[in-house]
């Protein structure tokens, strides 16, 4: 006969836990391992470029094509030996000789396990803009200890931000020659699709992105209100619609390019006209004047992605309403203002400008689609206030209320979270790392 006893829940759960503290060392160690691992490989492959170096400069090779063949041959030597693409190790050759050369303490990170080969190619990307040795130092200088602290995804706006503060050339510079590059293309996949990229300047994209999933969730609203119940004109169940939201994204753009308006769908609230993308960008006040060009410390910010040119921060904060205008100090990076038209959500314009995404550790859901939660819960006294408030999507405020995970918030939106197995995660709001702070403007601006 089967038994059908069970622990009871508080006590299956801590034994869970506990098998689950002694496991998650291990896991830590191994990954530890691997990044020593892959940097012992950069080495490994960076010598191979020296030897390729040497080899094209003793054969006296000077025409391209020609000494382009040397770098064939190593590379498919190793490919043929892991059995994969040339092309591959080719990229890989050149990519471990940048990290070697140019980024010695992100080697040296890599190699002591306390980041990943995620962050390595995350900071080398992003430092490609920057030339000069001593600018490249202080820009890994600058961008390694939130690294050693954050997921790779929390650091790649940052260091973006960072590049821009140290490169030789401007964002206004590198966005006149980066929109020559814009386009659409097609690129066809197995089982009948296709693949459609368009290259954009990112607030447009990112505008059209936001405005694709307002549409996709305002017709899964449509969808929600019509219960169980409902019924076609002839009196027949009506179909449920099943589609996820990205089926819905891109249900909705075909329609929008093919027809001029989501055809395939219902929408609520409205109608299409009265829903509009929106972008959150952060503007130093300074980048506001004039056309002079600016300051590499005062990059204006789209968030979630980086730096964008002067002219179009000036153009979004003109009397736009569909764009978030946070205005802050030209030296510290604080805050001064958010938008005062609406003054009742001063609070919510600053937490989301504070925030920027979900707070939870490693998590990159944009604020904007999240709850804004009671660190400390209201019902237990917790004040409504930007000291205990914070954006947590819907998965992790779940999480929060419903299993061991704990946090507190710490001064200046610094949230302290303690997983079920006793270790302490400390997440910092974006604001912290990428500006600089001035305790004149610690405070809410309300």
């Amino acid at each position: 006969m089967q038994d059908t006893r069970y622990l009871p829940p508080d006590e299956a759960a801590a034994r869970a836990v506990d098998r689950l503290g002694g496991i998650l060392p291990d896991l830590i160690a191994v990954r530890q391992q691997l990044a020593r691992l892959q940097a012992r490989e950069a080495r490994l492959l960076a010598a191979t470029d020296d030897v390729v170096a040497d080899w094209v400069k003793d054969a006296g090779l000077q025409h391209r094509s020609e000494a382009e063949m040397p770098h064939r041959i190593a590379a498919a030597e190793i490919a043929a030996a892991w059995r994969v693409s040339d092309r591959t190790v080719q990229r890989q050759i050149g990519d471990a000789a940048t990290l070697v050369r140019d980024y010695p303490s992100t080697l040296a990170a890599l190699e002591a396990g306390r980041i990943s080969a995620a962050h390595v190619r995350v900071i080398v990307a992003n430092g490609a803009i920057i030339s000069r040795p001593e600018l490249r130092a202080a820009y890994e200088d600058a961008v390694l200890p939130y690294a050693e602290s954050e997921a790779a995804t929390r650091l790649a706006p940052v260091a973006r931000l960072r590049a821009q503060w140290y490169s030789d050339t401007t964002v206004d510079e590198r966005h006149r020659q980066a929109r020559l590059r814009r386009g659409v293309s097609v690129t066809d996949l197995d089982d009948g699709m296709a693949e459609l990229v368009a290259v954009l300047p990112a607030v447009l994209a990112h505008g059209a992105f936001d405005r694709l999933s307002q549409i996709a969730r305002s017709a899964q609203d449509s969808q929600a209100g019509v219960g169980d119940d409902a019924l076609t004109d002839d009196g027949r169940p009506a179909p449920s619609d099943t589609r996820t939201l990205n089926e819905l994204r891109a249900d909705v753009l075909s329609d929008l390019l093919l027809t001029g308006e989501p055809s395939t769908l219902s929408v609520a609230d409205g109608g299409l006209r009265a829903i509009r993308g929106t972008v959150q960008v952060t503007v130093p006040v300074l980048a506001l004047i004039g056309d002079r060009v600016a300051d590499p410390f005062e990059a204006t910010v789209l968030v979630g992605h980086g730096p964008i040119d002067a002219a179009t921060a000036r153009s979004l904060t003109a009397d736009a309403p569909g764009w978030d205008r946070i205005l802050t100090h030209p030296v510290s990076g604080a805050v001064l203002a958010v938008d005062r038209y609406r003054p009742s959500e001063e609070m919510r314009r600053h937490l989301r400008t504070r925030d920027q995404h979900c707070r939870f550790p490693a998590c990159r859901v944009p604020a904007k689609i999240c709850d804004i939660d009671h660190t400390v819960d209201r019902a237990r006294g917790g004040a409504t206030d930007v000291r205990n408030l914070a954006h947590v999507c819907r998965r992790h405020h779940t999480g929060k209320h419903h299993s061991p995970w704990r946090v507190r918030q710490r001064p200046g939106g610094v949230l302290e979270w303690t997983s079920p197995t006793a270790r302490v995660y400390i997440d910092r709001p974006v604001s912290e790392v990428a500006f600089a702070t001035d305790p004149e403007f610690d405070d809410a601006p309300f």
